[in-house]
């Protein structure tokens, strides 16, 4: 169940990131790598530093807190998911 909400939030992701101007590529691209992360993390079968993960998930709210709202709220909501994946 974790998972599936976690590939909702990754489309919910990919949504917000169309809707940003497209002069901001230094956030759509963070936000990119970060999705092609979470979806590596989705077809991962092993265990894999984790670290790395969240602690991206947790750059980009900081950098996007103040500009894009409504992305940093899909980003809490991907931070939760993974922390109930045990993550």
């Amino acid at each position: 169940m974790p998972e599936k909400t976690l590939h909702q939030l990754i489309d919910q992701l990919r949504d917000e990131i169309k809707q940003l101007p497209a002069a901001d590529h230094s956030a759509r691209d963070r936000l990119n790598t970060l999705v092609a992360n979470l979806e590596t993390r989705l077809e991962a079968s092993g265990e894999e530093n984790h670290d790395t993960l969240v602690n991206n998930v947790q750059e980009s709210i900081r950098q996007l807190e103040v500009e894009h709202p409504r992305t940093t709220g899909v980003l809490n909501h991907i931070m939760m998911a993974l922390s109930n994946m045990g993550i």
